[in-house]
């Protein structure tokens, strides 16, 4: 997984490369806390994403929740039929805004 995560201000984008399952949802989780996210709107890139595993779901609903306690959002766009099907499965194309 190869992440590339751009600061303005306090919106927060992140092009995200690969595959987002349990060993690199956790260096996601480790380089968006070294990107002091907090407080940032927060758009995920998931045009290179290839498959996302229930690690990967795990740190999104996190990244949500931290998103809604300080009244940001979190926004996941260009997901591929792979992981529209997974989003879907798992309720996410409710709970989570994907364009």
């Amino acid at each position: 997984m190869e992440a590339i995560i751009t600061k303005e201000g306090t919106q927060v984008t992140v092009q995200i490369t690969g595959r987002l399952d349990t060993v690199t949802s956790e260096e996601l989780k480790r380089r968006l806390a070294d990107a002091d996210i907090a407080g940032c709107d927060l758009e995920m890139d998931f045009t290179g994403v290839e498959y996302i595993s229930s690690a990967g779901l795990r740190l999104l609903v996190a990244l949500q929740k931290q998103a809604v306690s300080t009244g940001n959002k979190l926004v996941v766009k260009n997901i591929n039929r792979v992981v529209q099907e997974i989003f879907k499965v798992a309720g996410f194309n409710k709970a989570i805004t994907v364009i």
